[in-house]
Protein backbone atom coordinates (compact mmCIF):
# COMPACT_ATOMS: atom_id res chain seq x y z
CA UNK A 1 0.00 0.00 0.00
CA UNK A 2 1.27 3.71 -0.96
CA UNK A 3 2.35 5.93 1.69
CA UNK A 4 1.60 9.57 1.87
CA UNK A 5 3.56 12.45 3.06
CA UNK A 6 1.71 15.12 5.10
CA UNK A 7 1.86 18.55 6.41
CA UNK A 8 -1.04 19.40 8.53
CA UNK A 9 -2.44 22.03 11.09
CA UNK A 10 -4.65 20.61 14.06
CA UNK A 11 -7.46 22.46 16.07
CA UNK A 12 -4.81 24.55 17.90
CA UNK A 13 -3.03 25.54 15.45
CA UNK A 14 -0.27 23.48 15.90
CA UNK A 15 1.70 21.98 12.24
CA UNK A 16 2.12 18.04 12.47
CA UNK A 17 3.92 16.32 9.65
CA UNK A 18 4.27 12.67 9.11
CA UNK A 19 3.30 9.67 6.97
CA UNK A 20 0.59 7.59 6.14
CA UNK A 21 -1.21 4.38 4.58
CA UNK A 22 -3.83 4.24 1.80
CA UNK A 23 -4.68 3.19 -1.06
CA UNK A 24 -4.63 6.77 -2.73
CA UNK A 25 -4.32 9.98 -2.32
CA UNK A 26 -8.40 10.95 -1.74
CA UNK A 27 -8.69 8.10 0.85
CA UNK A 28 -5.76 9.38 2.64
CA UNK A 29 -7.03 13.40 2.68
CA UNK A 30 -10.36 12.07 4.08
CA UNK A 31 -8.62 9.71 7.02
CA UNK A 32 -6.89 13.14 7.95
CA UNK A 33 -9.78 15.00 7.54
CA UNK A 34 -11.68 12.58 10.11
CA UNK A 35 -9.16 13.53 12.51
CA UNK A 36 -10.04 17.02 12.84
CA UNK A 37 -6.67 17.65 11.09
CA UNK A 38 -6.55 20.38 7.85
CA UNK A 39 -4.52 19.40 5.21
CA UNK A 40 -1.56 21.88 4.24
CA UNK A 41 0.76 19.40 1.80
CA UNK A 42 -0.32 15.70 0.82
CA UNK A 43 1.86 13.67 -1.71
CA UNK A 44 2.92 10.01 -2.07
CA UNK A 45 6.16 9.80 -1.21
CA UNK A 46 8.84 7.33 -2.40
CA UNK A 47 11.18 7.33 0.76
CA UNK A 48 8.27 6.87 3.14
CA UNK A 49 7.30 3.64 0.68
CA UNK A 50 10.73 2.27 1.26
CA UNK A 51 10.28 2.60 4.80
CA UNK A 52 7.61 0.74 5.60
CA UNK A 53 8.35 -1.83 3.25
CA UNK A 54 11.94 -2.31 4.94
CA UNK A 55 14.47 -0.15 2.79
CA UNK A 56 15.55 3.08 1.15
CA UNK A 57 14.07 4.05 -2.23
CA UNK A 58 16.75 2.54 -4.99
CA UNK A 59 18.27 5.40 -7.48
CA UNK A 60 19.10 1.80 -10.03
CA UNK A 61 17.66 1.90 -13.41
CA UNK A 62 17.38 -1.02 -15.83
CA UNK A 63 17.11 -0.53 -19.77
CA UNK A 64 13.34 -0.51 -20.98
CA UNK A 65 14.03 -3.77 -23.03
CA UNK A 66 15.36 -5.27 -19.79
CA UNK A 67 12.02 -4.44 -17.89
CA UNK A 68 9.80 -5.60 -20.69
CA UNK A 69 11.40 -8.53 -20.84
CA UNK A 70 11.07 -9.08 -17.24
CA UNK A 71 7.06 -8.02 -17.24
CA UNK A 72 6.41 -10.54 -20.36
CA UNK A 73 8.17 -13.74 -18.40
CA UNK A 74 7.11 -13.06 -15.38
CA UNK A 75 3.36 -12.47 -17.04
CA UNK A 76 3.91 -15.95 -18.51
CA UNK A 77 5.60 -17.64 -15.47
CA UNK A 78 2.12 -16.72 -13.56
CA UNK A 79 -0.18 -17.60 -15.46
CA UNK A 80 0.81 -20.81 -15.79
CA UNK A 81 1.02 -21.55 -12.05
CA UNK A 82 4.67 -20.60 -10.95
CA UNK A 83 4.76 -18.82 -7.56
CA UNK A 84 5.81 -15.37 -7.42
CA UNK A 85 9.00 -15.55 -5.31
CA UNK A 86 10.28 -18.97 -7.75
CA UNK A 87 9.51 -16.78 -10.81
CA UNK A 88 11.17 -13.61 -9.19
CA UNK A 89 14.17 -15.95 -8.59
CA UNK A 90 13.97 -17.40 -11.73
CA UNK A 91 14.34 -14.17 -13.91
CA UNK A 92 16.88 -12.53 -11.74
CA UNK A 93 19.07 -16.17 -12.06
CA UNK A 94 19.00 -15.65 -15.74
CA UNK A 95 19.03 -11.75 -16.03
CA UNK A 96 22.15 -10.78 -17.73
CA UNK A 97 22.27 -6.80 -17.12
CA UNK A 98 23.69 -6.43 -13.98
CA UNK A 99 21.11 -3.47 -13.01
CA UNK A 100 18.56 -5.53 -13.99
CA UNK A 101 19.77 -8.48 -12.11
CA UNK A 102 19.73 -5.94 -8.67
CA UNK A 103 16.83 -4.84 -9.43
CA UNK A 104 14.43 -8.47 -9.72
CA UNK A 105 16.85 -9.65 -6.82
CA UNK A 106 15.15 -6.82 -4.22
CA UNK A 107 12.07 -7.36 -5.18
CA UNK A 108 12.15 -11.41 -4.64
CA UNK A 109 13.67 -10.76 -1.22
CA UNK A 110 10.94 -7.96 -0.55
CA UNK A 111 8.30 -10.30 -1.68
CA UNK A 112 10.52 -13.40 0.51
CA UNK A 113 9.51 -11.19 3.51
CA UNK A 114 6.39 -10.55 3.01
CA UNK A 115 6.05 -7.23 1.50
CA UNK A 116 3.53 -6.85 -1.45
CA UNK A 117 4.65 -6.77 -4.65
CA UNK A 118 3.39 -3.71 -5.52
CA UNK A 119 5.12 -2.04 -2.50
CA UNK A 120 8.60 -4.12 -3.72
CA UNK A 121 8.31 -2.77 -7.01
CA UNK A 122 7.88 0.82 -5.27
CA UNK A 123 11.22 1.10 -3.97
CA UNK A 124 12.34 0.68 -7.77
CA UNK A 125 11.08 4.02 -9.08
CA UNK A 126 13.52 4.93 -11.58
CA UNK A 127 12.63 0.87 -13.17
CA UNK A 128 9.21 0.34 -13.04
CA UNK A 129 7.35 3.80 -12.17
CA UNK A 130 4.16 5.07 -10.90
CA UNK A 131 2.04 3.03 -13.71
CA UNK A 132 3.63 -0.25 -13.06
CA UNK A 133 3.35 -0.52 -10.02
CA UNK A 134 -0.49 1.45 -9.53
CA UNK A 135 -1.66 -1.75 -12.10
CA UNK A 136 -0.18 -4.72 -9.84
CA UNK A 137 -1.98 -2.96 -7.03
CA UNK A 138 -4.76 -3.63 -9.14
CA UNK A 139 -4.14 -6.67 -9.46
CA UNK A 140 -3.95 -7.62 -5.83
CA UNK A 141 -6.77 -6.61 -4.95
CA UNK A 142 -8.83 -8.22 -7.92
CA UNK A 143 -6.59 -11.23 -8.14
CA UNK A 144 -5.62 -11.10 -11.25
CA UNK A 145 -1.62 -10.27 -11.49
CA UNK A 146 -1.30 -12.83 -14.58
CA UNK A 147 -3.75 -10.63 -16.74
CA UNK A 148 -2.72 -7.51 -15.29
CA UNK A 149 1.44 -8.51 -15.93
CA UNK A 150 -0.19 -9.35 -19.46
CA UNK A 151 -1.55 -5.78 -19.88
CA UNK A 152 1.44 -4.14 -18.73
CA UNK A 153 3.64 -5.55 -21.08
CA UNK A 154 1.09 -5.00 -23.82
CA UNK A 155 0.94 -1.34 -23.02
CA UNK A 156 4.81 -1.13 -22.70
CA UNK A 157 5.14 -2.60 -25.93
CA UNK A 158 3.05 0.18 -27.71
CA UNK A 159 4.78 2.44 -25.58
CA UNK A 160 7.97 1.36 -27.14
CA UNK A 161 7.11 0.93 -30.51
CA UNK A 162 5.53 4.51 -30.85
CA UNK A 163 8.99 6.13 -29.22
CA UNK A 164 10.79 4.20 -31.84
CA UNK A 165 8.72 5.69 -34.93
CA UNK A 166 9.17 9.21 -33.60
CA UNK A 167 12.74 8.66 -33.00
CA UNK A 168 13.41 6.86 -36.46
CA UNK A 169 11.35 9.79 -37.87
CA UNK A 170 14.01 12.11 -36.63
CA UNK A 171 17.17 10.26 -37.00
CA UNK A 172 17.21 10.66 -40.47
CA UNK A 173 17.46 14.72 -40.66
CA UNK A 174 19.70 15.00 -37.76
CA UNK A 175 22.13 12.16 -39.62
CA UNK A 176 22.29 14.21 -42.70
CA UNK A 177 22.74 17.46 -41.33
CA UNK A 178 25.69 15.59 -39.26
CA UNK A 179 26.60 14.44 -42.66
CA UNK A 180 26.57 17.91 -44.58
CA UNK A 181 28.58 19.76 -41.56
CA UNK A 182 31.51 17.17 -41.66
CA UNK A 183 31.57 17.63 -45.38
CA UNK A 184 31.60 21.33 -45.17
CA UNK A 185 34.44 21.60 -42.94
CA UNK A 186 36.43 18.92 -44.98
CA UNK A 187 36.06 21.62 -47.67
CA UNK A 188 37.48 24.17 -45.72
CA UNK A 189 40.47 22.18 -44.35
CA UNK A 190 41.58 20.45 -46.98
CA UNK A 191 39.96 21.48 -50.92
CA UNK A 192 39.72 25.43 -50.21
CA UNK A 193 43.49 25.99 -49.93
CA UNK A 194 44.33 24.25 -52.78
CA UNK A 195 42.59 26.21 -54.49
CA UNK A 196 43.80 29.31 -53.14
CA UNK A 197 47.35 28.28 -54.67
CA UNK A 198 45.68 28.15 -57.99
CA UNK A 199 43.99 31.43 -57.87
CA UNK A 200 46.85 33.67 -56.02
CA UNK A 201 49.05 32.29 -59.25
CA UNK A 202 46.37 34.37 -61.36
CA UNK A 203 46.48 37.49 -59.85
CA UNK A 204 42.71 38.08 -60.40
CA UNK A 205 40.62 39.74 -58.12
CA UNK A 206 38.52 37.04 -56.40
CA UNK A 207 34.44 37.60 -56.06
CA UNK A 208 32.92 38.38 -52.92
CA UNK A 209 31.37 34.29 -51.73
CA UNK A 210 35.41 32.78 -52.68
CA UNK A 211 37.09 35.90 -50.71
CA UNK A 212 34.24 34.91 -47.63
CA UNK A 213 35.39 30.89 -47.74
CA UNK A 214 38.61 31.44 -48.14
CA UNK A 215 38.72 33.75 -44.87
CA UNK A 216 36.64 31.07 -43.36
CA UNK A 217 39.00 28.22 -44.14
CA UNK A 218 41.81 30.31 -42.72
CA UNK A 219 40.00 31.04 -39.33
CA UNK A 220 39.15 27.13 -39.34
CA UNK A 221 43.26 26.34 -40.37
CA UNK A 222 44.67 28.93 -37.81
CA UNK A 223 42.94 29.11 -35.01
CA UNK A 224 41.43 25.73 -34.63
CA UNK A 225 42.11 25.17 -31.06
CA UNK A 226 39.84 27.90 -30.36
CA UNK A 227 37.49 26.78 -32.62
CA UNK A 228 37.22 23.25 -31.03
CA UNK A 229 36.97 24.95 -27.84
CA UNK A 230 34.43 27.19 -28.67
CA UNK A 231 32.36 24.21 -30.20
CA UNK A 232 33.01 22.26 -27.75
CA UNK A 233 31.68 24.79 -25.13
CA UNK A 234 28.92 25.50 -27.04
CA UNK A 235 27.58 21.60 -27.00
CA UNK A 236 28.40 21.36 -23.34
CA UNK A 237 26.53 24.41 -22.51
CA UNK A 238 23.01 22.95 -24.97
CA UNK A 239 23.22 19.70 -22.85
CA UNK A 240 23.38 21.62 -19.58
CA UNK A 241 20.71 23.65 -20.91
CA UNK A 242 18.51 21.28 -22.24
CA UNK A 243 18.97 19.16 -18.87
CA UNK A 244 17.47 22.41 -17.17
CA UNK A 245 13.75 22.54 -15.97
CA UNK A 246 14.28 25.53 -18.51
CA UNK A 247 15.92 23.73 -21.07
CA UNK A 248 13.08 20.95 -20.93
CA UNK A 249 10.19 23.52 -20.82
CA UNK A 250 11.68 25.26 -24.05
CA UNK A 251 12.23 21.66 -25.61
CA UNK A 252 8.74 19.99 -25.05
CA UNK A 253 7.21 23.83 -26.39
CA UNK A 254 9.33 23.70 -29.66
CA UNK A 255 7.99 19.49 -30.21
CA UNK A 256 4.31 20.56 -30.31
CA UNK A 257 4.72 24.06 -31.84
CA UNK A 258 7.50 23.56 -34.65
CA UNK A 259 5.69 23.18 -38.37
CA UNK A 260 5.65 19.43 -40.08
CA UNK A 261 7.42 17.45 -37.17
CA UNK A 262 4.93 19.29 -33.99
CA UNK A 263 2.07 17.27 -35.70
CA UNK A 264 3.62 14.19 -35.23
CA UNK A 265 5.08 14.77 -31.53
CA UNK A 266 1.82 16.23 -30.39
CA UNK A 267 0.21 13.12 -32.03
CA UNK A 268 2.70 10.45 -30.18
CA UNK A 269 2.08 12.60 -26.68
CA UNK A 270 -1.57 12.00 -27.01
CA UNK A 271 -1.35 8.58 -27.71
CA UNK A 272 1.20 7.95 -25.32
CA UNK A 273 -1.06 9.85 -22.53
CA UNK A 274 -4.52 8.36 -23.93
CA UNK A 275 -2.81 4.50 -23.58
CA UNK A 276 -1.66 4.83 -19.87
CA UNK A 277 -5.18 6.12 -19.01
CA UNK A 278 -6.89 3.69 -21.24
CA UNK A 279 -4.66 0.65 -20.08
CA UNK A 280 -5.61 2.11 -16.14
CA UNK A 281 -9.19 2.69 -16.64
CA UNK A 282 -9.44 -1.21 -18.43
CA UNK A 283 -7.62 -2.70 -15.11
CA UNK A 284 -10.09 -1.37 -12.37
CA UNK A 285 -8.35 1.70 -11.63
CA UNK A 286 -10.40 4.77 -10.70
CA UNK A 287 -10.40 7.33 -13.09
CA UNK A 288 -9.15 9.82 -10.96
CA UNK A 289 -5.79 7.61 -10.15
CA UNK A 290 -5.51 7.12 -13.94
CA UNK A 291 -5.32 10.59 -14.75
CA UNK A 292 -2.93 11.52 -11.88
CA UNK A 293 -0.53 9.08 -13.08
CA UNK A 294 -1.62 10.15 -16.94
CA UNK A 295 -0.06 13.33 -15.92
CA UNK A 296 3.12 12.16 -14.42
CA UNK A 297 3.74 9.89 -17.64
CA UNK A 298 2.92 12.37 -20.64
CA UNK A 299 6.81 13.47 -21.05
CA UNK A 300 5.31 16.16 -21.90
CA UNK A 301 4.55 19.22 -19.52
CA UNK A 302 2.28 20.96 -21.14
CA UNK A 303 -0.09 17.53 -21.57
CA UNK A 304 1.03 16.87 -18.31
CA UNK A 305 -0.68 20.75 -16.91
CA UNK A 306 -3.48 19.08 -18.76
CA UNK A 307 -4.30 16.15 -17.62
CA UNK A 308 -4.00 17.83 -13.93
CA UNK A 309 -5.93 20.86 -14.89
CA UNK A 310 -8.77 18.07 -16.04
CA UNK A 311 -8.59 15.69 -12.71
CA UNK A 312 -8.95 18.85 -10.56
CA UNK A 313 -12.15 19.24 -12.32
CA UNK A 314 -13.14 15.74 -12.65
CA UNK A 315 -12.89 15.47 -8.45
CA UNK A 316 -14.85 18.88 -8.66
CA UNK A 317 -17.70 16.59 -10.70
CA UNK A 318 -17.13 17.94 -13.99
CA UNK A 319 -16.80 14.71 -16.97
CA UNK A 320 -13.88 13.45 -18.28
CA UNK A 321 -14.83 14.56 -21.86
CA UNK A 322 -16.18 18.07 -20.93
CA UNK A 323 -13.04 19.34 -19.91
CA UNK A 324 -11.02 17.52 -22.59
CA UNK A 325 -12.99 19.52 -24.99
CA UNK A 326 -11.94 22.48 -23.42
CA UNK A 327 -8.24 22.42 -24.48
CA UNK A 328 -6.67 23.00 -27.93
CA UNK A 329 -4.38 20.15 -28.00
CA UNK A 330 -6.96 17.42 -27.58
CA UNK A 331 -8.49 16.95 -30.46
CA UNK A 332 -12.51 17.54 -30.58
CA UNK A 333 -13.03 13.63 -31.97
CA UNK A 334 -11.26 12.19 -29.11
CA UNK A 335 -13.32 14.23 -26.41
CA UNK A 336 -16.44 12.83 -28.15
CA UNK A 337 -15.14 9.17 -28.50
CA UNK A 338 -14.79 9.29 -24.80
CA UNK A 339 -17.83 11.13 -24.16
CA UNK A 340 -20.06 8.42 -26.10
CA UNK A 341 -18.63 5.90 -23.75
CA UNK A 342 -19.27 7.77 -21.31
CA UNK A 343 -22.85 7.56 -21.83
CA UNK A 344 -22.75 4.29 -22.52
CA UNK A 345 -20.87 3.18 -19.44
CA UNK A 346 -18.27 1.63 -21.37
CA UNK A 347 -15.00 4.01 -20.68
CA UNK A 348 -12.87 1.38 -20.73
CA UNK A 349 -13.17 0.04 -23.78
CA UNK A 350 -13.72 3.04 -25.80
CA UNK A 351 -10.38 4.43 -23.83
CA UNK A 352 -8.56 1.40 -25.24
CA UNK A 353 -10.50 2.11 -28.92
CA UNK A 354 -9.61 5.65 -28.67
CA UNK A 355 -5.89 4.85 -27.92
CA UNK A 356 -5.58 2.36 -31.27
CA UNK A 357 -6.82 4.91 -33.16
CA UNK A 358 -4.50 7.73 -31.79
CA UNK A 359 -1.81 5.13 -32.15
CA UNK A 360 -2.66 4.49 -35.91
CA UNK A 361 -2.50 8.48 -36.33
CA UNK A 362 0.87 8.47 -34.97
CA UNK A 363 2.06 5.85 -37.72
CA UNK A 364 0.86 7.58 -40.71
CA UNK A 365 1.37 11.41 -39.13
CA UNK A 366 5.51 9.74 -39.15
CA UNK A 367 5.55 8.38 -42.94
CA UNK A 368 4.01 11.43 -43.83
CA UNK A 369 6.72 13.70 -42.12
CA UNK A 370 9.28 11.53 -43.06
CA UNK A 371 7.96 11.42 -46.79
CA UNK A 372 8.42 15.58 -46.56
CA UNK A 373 11.90 15.38 -44.76
CA UNK A 374 13.42 13.59 -47.00
CA UNK A 375 13.69 16.20 -49.78
CA UNK A 376 13.88 18.68 -47.83
CA UNK A 377 17.11 17.69 -46.63
CA UNK A 378 18.69 16.50 -50.04
CA UNK A 379 17.53 20.69 -51.02
CA UNK A 380 19.42 21.82 -48.37
CA UNK A 381 21.90 19.92 -48.66
CA UNK A 382 22.26 20.57 -52.02
CA UNK A 383 21.80 24.36 -51.26
CA UNK A 384 24.88 24.00 -48.87
CA UNK A 385 27.35 22.22 -51.18
CA UNK A 386 26.38 23.71 -54.24
CA UNK A 387 27.01 26.94 -52.89
CA UNK A 388 30.57 26.39 -51.50
CA UNK A 389 31.43 24.63 -54.96
CA UNK A 390 29.96 27.32 -56.88
CA UNK A 391 31.89 30.02 -55.13
CA UNK A 392 35.12 27.74 -55.75
CA UNK A 393 34.20 27.60 -59.78
CA UNK A 394 33.39 31.50 -59.87
CA UNK A 395 36.93 32.47 -60.16
CA UNK A 396 37.51 29.80 -62.93
CA UNK A 397 34.77 31.52 -64.58
CA UNK A 398 35.95 34.95 -64.21
CA UNK A 399 39.32 33.49 -65.25
CA UNK A 400 38.07 32.21 -68.83
CA UNK A 401 36.26 35.57 -69.68
CA UNK A 402 39.57 37.33 -69.16
CA UNK A 403 41.32 34.47 -71.60
CA UNK A 404 38.91 34.75 -74.10
CA UNK A 405 38.98 38.69 -75.10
Amino acid sequence: MPTFAYKTRDSLGRIETGAIAATTGQEASQMLRREGKTIMSLHEDMHAIATVSGGQASSIKAKRDDVIFFTTQLAVMVETGVTLSEALDAIADQALHPSMKAVVTDVSDQVKSGVAFSAALQRHPRTFGRLFAALMRASEASGTMGQMLRRASEYLNQERETVKRVRGAMIYPISMLAFCALVVVALLIFILPRFEKIYAGKGAVLPGPTRFLLALSHGVIGYWPLVVLLVGGAIVGLWLFFRSEKGRAFMDGVHIRTPVIGGMYRKAYLARSLRTLATMTSSGVSVLDGLDITSQVAANRYYSAIWSRVAEQVREGSTLSDELAKHELIPPTVSQMIAAGERSGKLAKVMDRVADFCEEDVKVSVKAVTSLIEPAMIIIMGMIIGGIALALLLPVFSLSRIVAR
